[in-house]
């Protein structure tokens, strides 16, 4: 049986300088190694409703089914990879029933969501609309979920640059979103997963304030403790304008079980030669 690696996580969110109310929602199941963050949209503060809802029921649904003899995701990466989007569109499904009980407030509302579980020697993430997930491997820093945006449709189908694609669409237009439409397309990966590395996900709160670039050089700190990068980057976006609620999760892989048993076995043959 695999085990998760021991992993130092932290979470920050903000209002920002702009809005009243926050929309986004963070929460972690720490002994599944599963983080999960969603970016609300609608009116009468619909979009925080939607964003805690797919939250809430993401972790729920993982933690249900982690132990089912059918798909056994401990054992099985593809299976976590199925108990993830199983998660999400369970969490499309509240989202809706929700919106049609209260259309009063709920009606139209959706929610981006990026959830992130890495257990053994493998992350699998299950994403929809632009909330990104990270990875800081190496001193480089990797994108790894592209967005379900205009901006990065049109650029895709090569009518514009970034650049000018930039300039010239507004970058919170999502193609995909929990809630909205009556089905949903849900995206999933699976990466491996190294000793030091980091993953970052977050809000747009963030990436439209931040570059990749600054993104880079606060989370290359391998000393500082996953806290303070985290409020590292909710202040600086804050800094930069706080256009919007900005949300941070940082995951850092601090030791994982088949590296440990490597440098026990290691530091054996070591003694037993010296002897």
């Amino acid at each position: 049986m695999q085990s998760k690696p021991r992993l130092a996580t932290a979470l920050a969110t903000h209002t920002g300088r702009v809005r009243t109310n926050n929309e986004d929602s963070v929460a972690e199941a720490p002994e599944l190694g599963l983080i999960v963050l969603a970016d609300g949209m609608g009116g009468h503060n619909a979009g925080e409703v939607a964003s805690s809802i797919a939250v809430h029921a993401t972790v729920e649904v993982v933690r249900h089914y982690w132990h089912d003899p059918e798909l056994q995701p401990e054992q099985k990466p593809a299976a976590r990879a199925l108990l993830l989007e199983r998660a999400l569109r369970t969490a499309h499904e509240r989202i809706r029933e929700r919106a049609i009980g209260d259309a009063e407030h709920c009606a139209g509302m959706g929610t981006t969501a990026t959830c992130c579980l890495i257990y053994g020697d493998r992350l699998t993430i299950a994403h929809i609309g632009d909330s990104r997930a990270y990875r800081l491997r190496d001193h480089r820093l990797t994108q790894l979920t592209r967005d379900h945006s205009v901006i990065e449709q049109l650029i895709e189908q090569g009518l514009y640059s970034r650049e000018t694609a930039s300039r010239l669409v507004r970058k919170n237009l999502v193609t995909r979103a929990l809630g909205v439409e009556a089905s949903v397309r849900i995206d999933v990966l699976n990466e491996d997963v190294r000793l030091h590395d980091l993953f970052l996900i977050c809000s747009d709160g963030l990436t439209d304030m931040l570059s990749d670039e600054t993104i880079s050089s606060i989370l290359d700190q391998p000393r500082m403790a996953a806290s303070d990068l985290a409020r590292q980057l909710v202040d600086q976006a804050l800094a930069s304008g706080g256009h919007d609620n900005v949300t941070v999760a940082i995951a850092r892989v601090e030791s994982t079980e088949s590296l440990d048993r490597w440098h026990h076995r290691l530091r054996r043959w070591l003694s037993a030669r010296a002897h």
